[in-house]
């Protein structure tokens, strides 16, 4: 697929933003999250590129600056991963949203099949937004997944949906095709592997 092809595969403005949630075949809790993804700071709607050494999540202090961002401190909740085959769509692969509808998510097998979309989030730091007559506005932002890759991206129409997507429930995860995917209150969060992943929510979409 060609740099222009891949420009216009993205998603509606109608289309509703996905979530990114974990799953696999196990369904013990775990307190585990992937150590390779920026750091999930809530309130901050700023973007980065820079790796944390884990995914936290941090409650907005009341005495602080309205866009000062929060000292990050670990979410303690219990991740519990999910089977996959509950979200399996047609050509091999699955699919879900959000509990809050702003997120849809899809994991396959070919290229520019994986990644998350929301309909409401931050431009991420280097997606091309340039695609008249929409405005960036107008666009769904998140991402494409790809083994060791994230490639940033504003969609003008839906990549990531699937056919009566279910939502993953907060705090679960899913595993699958070499992806794992957390879905937890203050943002969705992929592990694409080798080191690199995003965080996507209504204030944030950073990634490495």
């Amino acid at each position: 697929m060609t740099g222009l092809s891949r420009r216009t595969v993205v998603v509606a403005i109608t289309c509703i933003g996905f979530a990114l949630t974990g799953c696999s075949s196990s369904d013990a809790p775990t307190t585990a999250m992937p150590s390779v993804i920026p750091t999930v700071v809530a309130g901050v709607s700023a973007t980065s590129t820079a790796a944390a050494p884990q995914v936290t999540v941090a409650p907005q202090p009341s005495n602080s600056e309205p866009d000062s961002p929060a000292t990050p401190s670990v979410d303690s909740a219990p991740i519990t991963p999910v089977d996959p085959a509950r979200y399996a769509a047609i050509n091999n692969e699955v699919g879900w949203k959000s509990p809050s509808g702003n997120i849809y998510c899809k994991l396959g097998t070919t290229a520019f099949s994986s990644g998350c979309q929301a309909t409401d989030a931050p431009v991420p730091d280097g997606a091309d937004c340039d695609k008249p007559p929409f405005s960036a506005d107008e666009m769904s932002k998140g991402f494409f997944l790809d083994p060791g890759k994230v490639t940033p991206m504003c969609f003008n129409q839906g990549a990531f949906g699937v056919e009566n997507a279910q939502p993953l429930d907060y705090n679960t995860s899913i595993a699958y095709n070499g992806y794992t995917c957390y879905s937890r209150v203050d943002a969705m969060v992929c592990d694409a592997g080798g080191g690199h992943g995003f965080v996507l929510s209504m204030q944030q979409a950073t990634w490495n």
